[in-house]
């Protein structure tokens, strides 16, 4: 399938930069190119496949900064155990209109949890994300050099949590998203873009 290509996105120092390859169905993302611009400190960009699914079970306004969810641990661990959601997760969601909003947890309390208000509307049934802390055991880390612009043009890093990466608990990367975080710690930097394209599902290689 065609490239798809972000723009430019900033924040203030201690503000991650996120962008995310939207599900296709039928297909597994992949992000092929990257370029990003760090301030004084060295910073990483985490490639961060999603570990689960649920749901959105109570309407949220535009605005909000609750989600009920229909599960509080749609991922699982590589022991094959149900996590549950915490402090510092990441999770997307889709809006009413069809686009995808990221968000960091901020608390969980039950199914419920905190966020940095909505921006639009998300109906009941909506699906939620799930791709817990940066670094973790769905991500892939690349180091982008202190003061330095870093284009990286050739990359192949496909969506899905494979054996080939010694995880015990694979999850499928077809049909779903694909999330990037930057950690823009210390001093602001610039991600200039990303570019995602998607494979057919029979490329893939998790098992």
């Amino acid at each position: 399938m065609p490239l798809y290509t972000t723009g430019r996105q900033t924040a203030s120092a201690g503000t991650e930069i996120t962008t995310i390859a939207p599900a296709v169905a039928g297909h597994i993302p992949v992000v092929r190119g990257l370029s990003y611009t760090a301030g004084a400190t060295e910073h990483n960009a985490y490639v961060m496949s999603c570990r689960g699914v649920t749901t959105v079970s109570e309407f949220a306004d535009a605005g909000d900064t609750t989600i009920e969810l229909a599960k509080a641990d749609p991922g699982m661990t590589t022991a094959g155990e149900f996590e549950t959601l915490a402090a510092s997760d990441w999770i997307a969601y889709e809006t009413r209109y069809g686009d995808i909003e990221i968000r960091e947890v901020s608390s969980i309390s039950g199914s419920v949890v905190t966020v940095a208000a909505t921006t639009r509307m998300v109906d009941i049934g909506a699906r939620v994300w799930a791709f817990y802390e940066l670094g973790g055991l769905n991500s892939v880390q690349v180091p982008l050099k202190a003061s330095t612009q870093v284009d990286f043009d050739n990359l192949m890093i496909q969506g899905g949590v494979h054996r080939q990466q010694g995880k015990e608990h694979v999850v499928t990367g077809v049909n779903m998203p694909l999330l990037v975080a930057v950690d823009n710690a210390t001093n602001a930097g610039v991600l200039n873009y990303t570019s995602f394209e998607w494979i057919d599902a029979s490329n893939e290689y998790y098992s």
